[in-house]
């Protein structure tokens, strides 16, 4: 029997302190285990007496460690947010911007007669498509990604991507009695959020 000591993360790790952790996500066998624990027994064994200042020099200790981390964290924190708020609201513009120029271009009133988006007029299916890849956003995961990267592009070259059952979509939405513009405004009023790809979470 392996006399490896087991190392619980919460318990015996200096490093949770720092808020770090060494459990990975990735999956492992019996044998990646045990060899991961025999590592992590050596870690919980040997814990540092401080940690050295860069510039400065000097040491500080975990806990001094740990109040610098959560300080950049915080201020980091809160310039993503800022971030956050700011691309949210170009995106808002954006997708305004994209919708009255399609309900207002030259072939606005054209009528589709081909595709998934046949019987929409040209302006109402284009205001649709962006509507929808910005309040109701689908492909996150490969082989879909590639999808909707395909079919965007294909939306800023003036195409119709029929993609996602959108086309369906919009159809039900004006059956309801919504056009693009409402949609838009409705969801506005909600508070809904436009789909960006920064907020996709990855393991």
């Amino acid at each position: 029997m392996s006399d490896i000591k087991k190392v619980n993360h919460q318990r015996d790790g200096w490093w949770d302190e720092l808020g770090f952790s060494v459990h990975g996500t990735r999956l492992m066998s019996r044998h990646e285990r045990v060899i991961e624990q025999a590592a992590l027994a050596v870690l919980a064994a040997h814990p540092p007496m401080g940690f050295v200042r860069d510039a400065e020099g000097g040491m500080l200790s975990a806990s001094q460690l740990a109040d610098l981390i959560e300080q950049a964290v915080d201020v980091a924190e809160q310039e993503a947010e800022r971030q956050r708020e700011a691309d949210a609201e170009e995106r808002r513009r954006l997708g305004w911007a994209k919708v009255e120029a399609a309900l207002s271009g030259p072939d606005a009133d054209q009528p589709v007669v081909e595709g998934g988006w046949a019987g929409f007029t040209r302006g109402d299916a284009t205001a649709w498509c962006w509507n929808l890849f910005q309040y109701e956003p689908r492909g996150f995961v490969h082989p879909n990604s590639q999808v909707r990267i395909e079919a965007m592009q294909k939306l800023r070259a003036g195409e119709l991507p029929d993609v996602f059952g959108y086309p369906e979509r919009a159809r039900k939405h004006e059956a309801r009695g919504l056009t693009p513009r409402e949609y838009r405004q409705h969801k506005e009023a909600l508070g809904a959020d436009t789909f960006t790809s920064a907020d996709v979470k990855h393991s």
